[in-house]
């Protein structure tokens, strides 16, 4: 298990980081296709639209050089003004109704070169039947639009290529920073399984080998059995502790609605010195109340006891003999604080957020014994109650935890977290 979630947090974050880049680019590159034909499709309607508008003005012009004689018509050339209206790459043609040409001017195009012009055809109406009698054609050689056309493309194909580049470097950016918080949940698994897996270990090796012990035993004795089962109860009562820590932090997302009883944080304080005050001076530290206000929070009382106890035998594992610890209750704003000073080994400034990740300890060896979950489990449980535990700190000279709760229970607390 161990080494399937190691090589699951170094490989599934680079997998979905090379993922999410090309989907960034995927998605780019579409966004920059569909604008790139867009643009095109646009620049191409627009010139031709345009070139049709010019032609219709040349057929038009051209109108002017027909004759008619009754029924018919002829081209008077003394007449062909067109010359200025028409550019070098135009062109007019006359043909009577059974297609033949009447008369040309201009560039027009030569057989089967048809492909490279465009062509507006117009008729030619007789003024007094108001009948077809022929047609004008106007004529644009297209290479002028197809040069245009080419340096669109060429526009379009580098700055997309350039834009794909610009976005990948971007895209990677993005992804990187989309991933991070992923590589860091991924490492707190790793971390969490490790550190679970260590302090699973210690009791069922322990259990394990008492009950082994025992089964090999031929000779019955009843002292060595009872140290046997002693030893095996240890390791079942740590185990279940641990597990009932670690329900305690899944639980730590439930709603607070069937759990709010109005909590009387002062008297809690002064219960928790009475209780502990045995302990920390068989340590020889002194434990002592210094301002306790009346305070009252709503939540679960037993939640809010275990909260102050772990920040309280915190102090007691942290505080060398000699040393003195005192607990304070005090109202600021809408917040009740309860602060637990000691004057213990302090921590160390990179040290002031890992304190409260599950398991974590900063020198597991030198550490006083623990799973690490007091802190985090005080933080979860101060969080499902609307407030939060802080910490100050000077190495080597003492700590500062504050716990603080809302007066009254926050609105989003009352409704189930999905």
């Amino acid at each position: 298990m161990q080494n399937w979630v190691r090589d699951l947090g170094s490989a599934a974050p680079r997998a979905l980081e090379r993922r999410l880049l090309v989907s960034y680019l995927a998605a780019f590159a579409v966004i920059f296709l569909i604008a790139a034909v867009g643009v095109r499709s646009g620049f191409v309607s627009i010139i031709r639209e345009q070139t049709k508008a010019r032609l219709h003005d040349v057929a038009r012009a051209g109108m002017r050089s027909v004759i008619f004689q009754d029924t018919t018509f002829t081209i008077d050339k003394a007449e062909i003004s067109n010359a200025a209206l028409l550019t070098a790459d135009q062109g007019l043609q006359w043909f009577d109704r059974q297609g033949r040409p009447l008369g040309t001017q201009g560039l027009t195009p030569q057989a089967g070169a048809q492909a490279n012009f465009y062509t507006v055809t117009a008729p030619i109406l007789n003024p007094l039947t108001h009948r077809p009698v022929g047609t004008v054609i106007a004529d644009e050689w297209n290479a002028g639009e197809r040069r245009d056309i080419r340096y669109l493309d060429t526009g379009l194909i580098v700055g997309s290529v350039l834009a794909v580049i610009g976005s990948a470097v971007g895209g990677l950016a993005l992804a990187r920073r989309a991933v991070r918080p992923v590589e860091r949940s991924f490492q707190t698994l790793r971390e969490f399984t490790d550190n679970a897996s260590h302090e699973l270990r210690g009791p069922l090796t322990v259990i394990a080998a008492s009950a082994d012990a025992a089964l090999r035993d031929s000779k019955r004795d009843p002292v060595h059995d009872r140290a046997r089962f002693e030893t095996i109860a240890d390791g079942a009562k740590q185990m279940s502790r641990l597990t009932g820590d670690l329900l305690l932090l899944a639980g730590a997302e439930r709603s607070l609605e069937r759990e709010l009883f109005a909590v009387d944080l002062a008297a809690v304080v002064r219960k928790l010195v009475g209780e502990y005050r045995g302990r920390f001076a068989a340590a020889g530290i002194a434990l002592t109340a210094g301002t306790i206000e009346p305070a009252t929070v709503y939540g679960n009382p037993d939640q809010i006891g275990r909260i102050l106890a772990n920040l309280v035998e915190n102090a007691l594992r942290y505080t060398p003999a000699g040393g003195e610890v005192r607990l304070e209750c005090k109202r600021q704003g809408g917040e009740i604080h309860v602060a637990v000073i000691d004057n213990g080994v302090g921590i160390a400034p990179e040290n002031l957020e890992r304190i409260f990740e599950r398991f974590w300890r900063a020198d597991p060896a030198r550490s006083p014994k623990g799973a690490g979950l007091g802190l985090s489990i005080a933080r979860a449980l101060a969080r499902r109650h609307g407030g939060e535990v802080t910490v100050t700190s000077r190495y080597g000279h003492g700590s500062s935890f504050v716990a603080s709760f809302p007066v009254r229970p926050h609105s989003h607390l009352l409704r189930s977290r999905s």
